[in-house]
């Protein structure tokens, strides 16, 4: 096994700039990043940042990637569900799990992805969030370098499963309830609040909205507010009058358009999308699509289980329900 004195050698640098290139510290030359990471590469180097994995190897050891979304805010439970449903369920099977945020990788490329994953010994990855601006990781996964389960992106491969629920038809069933259900003449239009363009799950709840809107004979007004309540607030004011109802792809935006809707002092059927517990404390009669959370990242792991007994990747669709969020629901 190569050691960082044989990657300093045939980079022809000291072993203190190896140590600086691989902790992606600043004021190291492009020129001299590429040739410890070309010494790297061709040495298949790994940093021996994680020892206690080498003492366990009979182990599994998953890395537990969340994309971090800074338009949520504090408020959001969501990652938190997730990381306490991927600790219980490891447990059962004995997995040490490696909780690492986006930001810790966030500039690296490809190369550097694979080399950054491969030193901490991991033999799965569970992914939360990705998105369509992240290529590298994106071909990482693709080229199978790990067993992967992403969640809400629907990326399948013979080592990588895809754990989410159906969110075209979510949306869809959602968006179809609150038009048969609005009580009043003409409906003309629906104001729609979806997440980040660059979201899969953005993509698919838009075709399920798109769809019911077309059955229906309504037009919909596609507005993005990147899961910000912030921007679907300022989004409601300009739009929300002129639309019937208010269709949102997450309870925050439907928060913000709740807001919104208020400060004009008119009111408009709203939905949102998560479940999340919030909710419970809004003075306003809203439905949302609930996702199970904790039950999703289970279902992670897992699938993680599956591919480690060689089973191949599938998708795997979770239950959800279409409910409101009562006081009585969330409080201890």
């Amino acid at each position: 096994m190569a050691t960082i004195n044989d990657v300093a050698k045939k980079a022809g640098v000291g072993v203190s700039t190896v140590s600086k290139v691989l902790n992606n510290y600043a004021y190291v030359s492009d020129t001299t990043r590429k040739k410890v990471m070309d010494a790297v590469d061709a040495l298949d180097y790994v940093p021996n940042t994680v020892a206690s994995a080498l003492s366990s190897k009979q182990n599994k050891r998953i890395a537990i990637v969340v994309f971090i979304n800074n338009k949520r805010q504090a408020i959001d439970e969501i990652n938190m569900q997730y990381l306490f449903g991927a600790f219980n369920r490891s447990k059962e099977y004995k997995y040490e799990l490696v909780t690492i945020f986006s930001t810790m990788f966030e500039d690296k490329n490809k190369k550097e992805l694979i080399q950054f994953f491969k030193s901490l010994q991991v033999q799965a990855l569970i992914v939360y969030g990705l998105h369509k601006e992240q290529p590298h990781f994106k071909e990482m996964i693709e080229e199978d370098h790990f067993l992967s389960v992403v969640v809400d992106a629907p990326i399948v491969t013979k080592r990588t499963t895809s754990v989410m629920v159906d969110h075209l038809l979510a949306q869809y069933d959602i968006t179809k309830q609150m038009i048969d259900g609005f009580d009043g003449n003409h409906l003309r239009q629906i104001l729609y609040l979806g997440g980040r363009q660059d979201g899969f799950v953005t993509e698919l709840r838009l075709k399920g909205v798109l769809k019911a809107g077309q059955e229906c004979g309504v037009d919909i007004n596609v507005q993005f507010a990147d899961f910000s309540e912030r921007k679907a607030h300022d989004l409601c004011m300009k739009y929300g009058e002129k639309a019937n109802i208010v269709v949102c792809a997450s309870d925050l935006m439907a928060i913000g358009a709740i807001k919104a809707l208020k400060e004009k002092d008119i009111f408009r059927p709203v939905c949102g999308y998560d479940g999340i517990k919030l909710l419970g404390y809004m003075n306003y009669r809203i439905l949302t699509v609930c996702q199970d959370f904790f039950e999703i990242s289970e279902s992670a792991v897992d699938e993680a289980h599956r591919l480690f007994l060689g089973e191949e990747g599938r998708i795997k669709h979770i239950v959800y329900k279409i409910d409101r969020i009562n006081y009585d629901d969330v409080i201890l």
